[in-house]
């Protein structure tokens, strides 16, 4: 096993840390990451709040047409 310097290390490191970086970028698809972890219990309030703010907001701004009961229109900027 070959023994080496920790500044060694670091300089390997720092040497091919833009060129990983450019292909873990290249690499990533281009689809949304999917959450994973579990909101809050007030994180979910929060959210909800300004969901609705902004749903109402939009109703108020014409940008949401109902056309039946169960079916809507959201005029997107």
């Amino acid at each position: 096993m070959e023994k080496i310097h920790i500044n060694d290390l670091d300089q390997w490191i720092n040497e091919k840390k833009s060129k990983v970086e450019r292909h873990m970028i290249k690499s990533r698809s281009s689809e949304k990451l999917i959450r994973t972890r579990e909101r809050d219990k007030d994180e979910q309030k929060i959210m909800d709040r300004l969901c609705m703010k902004k749903w109402k907001k939009a109703e108020q701004e014409g940008k949401i047409k109902y056309l039946s009961k169960r079916k809507w229109y959201y005029d997107v900027d």
